[in-house]
């Protein structure tokens, strides 16, 4: 008599706990990092708007005062550096295009079904049947949550650095502004 070996069913590998803790507070640290740099954006647009609006009228006003006075030129380089610094705190604002990203798959043609920018114009059963399939493999779900954490960090990074350049504008530019106003008044 041959004793037959029992089969036992493989269980399926599962993310270990730690890796699933760290990839879901490194993405909880990057929405926050991308609030905060939204914020940064927002109110530095903000603050060069209100600039722009209350300069308008008071140069619209004194228009013969700046021109004998020839404050023209610290008045051209506030209000270029505030369209300057409103022009790129918009980019970062701007709400990535959705268009291409399940048309840019992978050349296997699997693409991340845990971000929106991939499924919002799938069907709802194209959709459920494609978690299904992505989700029984715990390959494909570390990879795809590797390849969103990355596309969120690089998204993050653009913004800071787009920030640290309209920042970098408008800190120069007052100072610029500043110093051409009272580099003029002296020599008068």
């Amino acid at each position: 008599m041959i004793l037959l070996e029992e089969k036992k069913p493989k269980k399926k590998k599962k993310l270990p706990k730690e890796v699933v803790n760290i990839i879901r507070t490194t993405q909880r640290n990057n929405i926050e990092l991308t609030h905060i740099a939204d914020n940064k954006a927002n109110v530095l647009l903000s603050l060069n708007a209100l600039m722009i609006t209350f300069l308008l009228p008071l140069v619209v006003a004194n228009t013969q005062v700046i021109l004998e006075e020839q404050l023209y030129i610290p008045l051209i380089i506030l209000a270029a550096t505030c369209f300057v610094t409103i022009y790129i705190c918009t980019i970062v604002l701007k709400p990535s295009n959705l268009k291409n990203f399940r048309d840019n798959a992978n050349k296997d043609g699997r693409f991340s079904p845990f971000f929106f920018g991939n499924f919002y114009r799938m069907e709802p059963q194209e959709f459920f049947t494609y978690i299904k399939k992505t989700a029984s493999k715990p390959g494909n779900v570390r990879g795809h949550l590797a390849e969103d954490l990355y596309y969120v960090g690089r998204r993050l990074a653009h913004k800071m650095n787009y920030i640290r350049i309209a920042f970098t504008i408008f800190i120069s530019g007052l100072f610029l502004s500043l110093a051409s106003t009272g580099l003029i008044l002296w020599l008068l």
